[in-house]
């Protein structure tokens, strides 16, 4: 049988001089208890690579990480917007444009929500506190394996088969959705309003702002997260 292969985007370090790409485990473990066999994607300038390394995937998660840089949203960097790193944001913005054109599943989790929603032409608050109304606490001090706030979920979503209509989830952002990008839709919101989960119309690529890989070895729930994507993966 055909294992999915499933493309993890990478996190950058740059220690003693000495640049490393990694990812965490819990991503690796998710997809494998998924029936899906994970690759990590090394980020590259070379488009050529980046083609073939799109070629290989039946499916793509574009995972968790460092701010997203305002320059690809067409926005100057305001006093609370983090690290970001340039080389990474072209990077998914290519593997991106190639697993669209492919039509292969797509999940972005947490900073990969925020990179899809720019790549089809969404915004992002730089800094919750830029929101204009009141949120609660979305970088949380509590265990990363623990959630920590609710969040509402709509039926008909790619959610609602394994949450059904509210869960609580772990939460590690100080951006968020601003403005959704065109022909997507909001599936999940937090109590405050900001955007938890969001899937395209017709498309099938589908995005949460929380971490369900960190949870999904102490919940079911959340695992079944993966095991729904990784069906969509199956080649037919």
């Amino acid at each position: 049988m055909h294992r999915p292969i499933i493309g993890l985007t990478c996190n950058e370090l740059d220690k003693e001089n000495l640049p490393k790409q990694f990812i965490n485990e819990a991503y690796i473990h998710s997809v494998i208890r998924a029936g899906g066999c994970p690759i990590i994607l090394p980020i590259t300038n070379d488009y050529d690579t980046i083609q073939a390394q799109v070629n290989l995937l039946d499916g793509l998660i574009v995972t968790g990480g460092i701010d997203v840089n305002p320059m690809i949203y067409n926005e100057n960097p305001e006093p609370l917007q983090g690290n970001s790193s340039l080389d990474r944001d072209y990077y998914e913005m290519r593997v991106l444009k190639y697993a669209n054109e492919k039509q292969i599943p797509i999940f972005g989790i947490c900073r990969g929500i925020q990179m899809l929603n720019v790549y089809f032409k969404g915004s992002l608050y730089q800094d919750l506190s830029y929101c204009k109304r009141s949120v609660i606490k979305h970088a949380q001090q509590e265990k990363r394996e623990n959630p920590s706030h609710k969040i509402h979920i709509e039926k008909d979503s790619f959610l609602y088969p394994s949450l059904s209509d509210e869960a609580y989830v772990n939460s590690f952002h100080h951006q968020a959705i601003k403005d959704l990008a065109p022909h997507f839709k909001v599936v999940a919101k937090a109590p405050d309003g900001i955007i938890e989960a969001i899937e395209h119309e017709s498309l099938p690529i589908y995005a949460v702002q929380f971490h369900p890989e960190a949870l999904s070895h102490k919940y079911g729930e959340m695992q079944d997260i993966f095991n729904v994507f990784i069906k969509k993966c199956e080649v037919k």
